[in-house]
């Protein structure tokens, strides 16, 4: 049957809360470095994640257009924090990787990340930070999931419907 729009609209109040969350922490300096693009971040710290893969995969992952994937990793490139190299499976499609450098900063800025929330979970114990991660993770999951087949059936869908 699934949760109540209700109960679900009681969810989006703490989840707007922990988006706005990501300002406070950038005023509070725990940005990349001056070398990072804002916008880019994000997409870096991805990528340190996921490993080698296409600007596609990212997007896709991403739920976002690849244009404004393929802005980011132009950033990201010239600052030297990924390197891109021909897929063999596909020449004309380039497989973006992390640096060393790239790979360092990530390491630096979970570490001041994890260190923050340690500090305003002060009061909690390992084992409910544990569960409301395995909660949000599950969530997040099943909202992408939700959200990917979605648009993959609408797109199959729409170009079915256009033959």
């Amino acid at each position: 049957m699934g949760p109540t729009p209700e109960t679900c609209g009681e969810l989006l109040r703490p989840l707007r809360a922990l988006m706005g969350l990501k300002q406070v922490a950038l005023q509070r300096g725990l940005q990349l470095s001056d070398q990072v693009p804002y916008a880019a971040a994000g997409l870096l710290t991805e990528l340190v994640h996921r490993g080698e893969c296409r600007v596609s995969d990212l997007a896709h992952h991403r739920i976002v257009d690849a244009s404004v994937v393929s802005r980011q990793v132009n950033q990201l490139e010239q600052a030297g924090l990924i390197t891109r190299r021909p897929d063999p499976a596909d020449r004309r499609v380039s497989l973006l990787r992390t640096t060393e450098v790239g790979d360092q900063v990530v390491a630096d800025l979970e570490q001041k990340k994890a260190e923050w929330i340690g500090e305003a979970l002060g009061d909690w114990e390992d084992t409910q930070v544990r569960e409301l991660a395995r909660l949000l993770g599950d969530a997040m999951s099943d909202i992408r999931r939700h959200t990917i087949e979605d648009g993959d059936h609408a797109d199959s869908g729409m170009r079915e419907g256009t033959r």
